[in-house]
Order: structure tokens, then sequence, then C-alpha cells
């Protein structure tokens, strides 16, 4: 084998690994659920928002179900669940197969006393985005928790993807603690 048959040989496999990089880091898609997430109580005893998402290829309605999984009180973590899911999608090029979200930062602030909690690493299932979280109540009172979330939104191509936007959102909730 010649020198230059090496070098396009090195050139192709180079080629090769960049888009087996490109595949392996994009994030999963996220199928279309419907409402299965936002009219659970499992999921979200807290409350559920649906928010239109414009991209570059199309758009997406997705859903935030924020549940309470333990019982506030100001002597033990009250444990949190946010659940992100797509509940309908419209894609407007061939080339784009479906989207999907990257969670970067969940922060709860407390509007009582003014205390926050940062968010732990997203864990991804089948057909949803899980993040769980713990906050610490420092007194008896009804609160309000504002949930600031931000994400990154990926259009996923047949191999890999491309970051489309990032979104920051913040939802209320009043939670009585004893």
């Amino acid at each position: 084998m010649g020198a230059k048959a090496k070098i396009a040989l090195v050139v192709l496999l180079v080629i090769v690994l960049i888009f087996v990089l490109w595949q392996f880091t994009s994030p999963t898609q996220l199928p279309v659920v419907g409402t299965e997430y936002v009219s659970q109580p499992v999921y979200t005893n807290r409350g559920s928002w649906i928010v239109l998402e414009s991209m570059s290829y199309g758009k997406a309605y997705i859903a935030f179900s924020i549940a309470n999984t333990s019982y506030p009180r100001t002597t033990l973590q009250t444990h949190y669940l946010l659940t992100i899911s797509n509940v309908n999608e419209t894609i407007s090029n061939p080339l784009v197969k479906g989207f999907s979200l990257r969670v970067t930062s969940v922060n709860m602030q407390d509007n009582y006393d003014g205390s926050s909690s940062k968010w732990g690493v997203a864990d991804n299932v089948t057909d949803s985005i899980q993040v769980a979280g713990v906050f610490n109540f420092q007194t008896s009172a009804v609160h309000e928790l504002r949930f600031t979330i931000t994400y990154q939104l990926y259009d996923l191509l047949p191999i890999g993807s491309i970051p489309d936007k990032t979104m920051t959102n913040s939802f209320n909730v009043t939670q009585n603690v004893v």
C-alpha cells in the first residue's frame, strides 16, 4: 500500500470516528407520549405545565410535571420529582427524525425564607426525562416554590444531532409545611 493510500485510509477512519462519536453523544429521542405524565397524580401532585417550543425544524409541546414524593416537614428532607415528556410534535424538515432535550440545570427557590436547592443530574428513562431533588424546609408555613429549569433542545438527524436552542422556564407551586 502506497503513502497516498495510507493517508486516504487514515482520513477515512477519522471521518468514521467523528460520525460514531457524534451519534453516541447525541441525546436519545423523546417519543410522543401524549398526556400520560400530565394526568397521573403519581407524577404531578404539585402541578403540570405544557409549553410550546418552536425550534428550527418544527414545534413540540413539552410537559413539565412536578411531584412531591414525601411528606413536607421542617425536620425531614422533602423529595421532589420533575418529569419532562413530549406531548406532541410537528417536524417540518424530512431530514429531522425527532427532537430531544438535555436538562442542564434545575434550581428550586423558596419565597418564604429565600433558601434554594440545586438539583442533581437528569436520568434518562424510556419516554421521559426525570430529575429528582431534595429540599430542606426551615420553617413551617405555606411556601411558594419556584422551579427554574434550563434545558438544551436538539434536532435529531438520522446520524447525530444538532443543538437547536437553550431555554429556561420557571414554574411556581404552593406547598404547606408542618
